[in-house]
């Protein structure tokens, strides 16, 4: 951010906002006038005072007006297709996001937070469980921020645009942060054993992503999960969120594995 700005609120352009996790952000950085926020959506925004488009986030045009004068790009959005095989031409979300990155590097933007997955590394989990289970509280190996082992496209595509986003940073100069959330449902009650490993609360998620977009420090290239902080000292959540603790200062205020495993046992 130049000097000129550095007494004025970081201009935020947030992508896919209106879906859960981009409405628990909008709200709560409303609610404490944190930013200037432009949001946008292939729905419509509804309850935010903040400046909302609806559009799409493939549509070049659009996303170069969008673009203009930001400082930061919070990208949310994801591009869905069951089976990307039968419109080839038609741009997938790896493809979207790189086309993305790109119109925002070339508008001046300086920083983008993307929010990626703990499918990246969903891998990890598959293999401590019996082919025919489901997640039944077996510690998977502990997944942290250099891995790459996707359980599907979904995590495959999310850890490409993370690897698009070291380019942007080695190339560009620019900063880019990715939370790859373990598990969001905009509560803080987890429906499962697992989401008491996994689960982002809607508090701890608009905390997160604020010490993300806030972030000014010498670490200018960060991947780190999206968790609450869910430990009781002797049982740990399986994702890494060390480098969101040390590095962007983030204190998760809720623990789903001190207040909610012993419903489930």
């Amino acid at each position: 951010m130049s000097q000129n700005r550095a007494d004025q609120k970081l201009r935020v352009l947030m992508t896919g906002a209106a879906g859960t996790v981009g409405t628990a952000l909008w709200s709560a950085w409303e609610a404490e006038n944190r930013y200037q926020l432009t949001l946008v959506d292939l729905r419509e925004i509804e309850g935010a005072t903040s400046t909302c488009n609806q559009g799409d986030i493939r549509d070049c045009d659009q996303m170069k007006t969008l673009c203009q004068n930001q400082d930061v790009l919070v990208h949310l959005a994801y591009v869905r297709h069951q089976d990307f095989t039968r419109l080839p031409e038609e741009l997938t979300d790896i493809g979207t996001s790189m086309l993305l990155f790109e119109i925002a590097r070339q508008a001046g933007v300086r920083k983008i937070v993307y929010a990626s997955t703990n499918h990246v590394t969903g891998w990890n989990e598959r293999l401590a469980q019996p082919a025919d289970s489901s997640w039944m509280g077996i510690p998977p190996k502990f997944s942290t921020a250099e891995q790459f082992r996707p359980d599907g496209w979904y995590g495959a595509m999310k850890g490409m645009a993370e690897i698009a986003g070291r380019y942007l940073v080695d190339a560009h100069d620019l900063r880019f942060i990715s939370i790859r959330i373990g598990s969001f449902n905009g509560t803080s009650e987890p429906s499962g054993i697992r989401h008491c490993s996994t689960l982002l609360t809607p508090r701890d998620c608009a905390q997160l992503f604020a010490r993300a977009v806030d972030y000014h420090g010498a670490v200018k290239y960060l991947i780190t999960y999206g968790t609450s902080g869910n430990t009781d000292g002797y049982q740990l959540g399986f994702m890494d969120i060390r480098p969101a603790v040390e590095i962007l200062g983030y204190r998760p205020q809720d623990n789903l594995i001190k207040t909610h495993r012993h419903l489930f046992d």
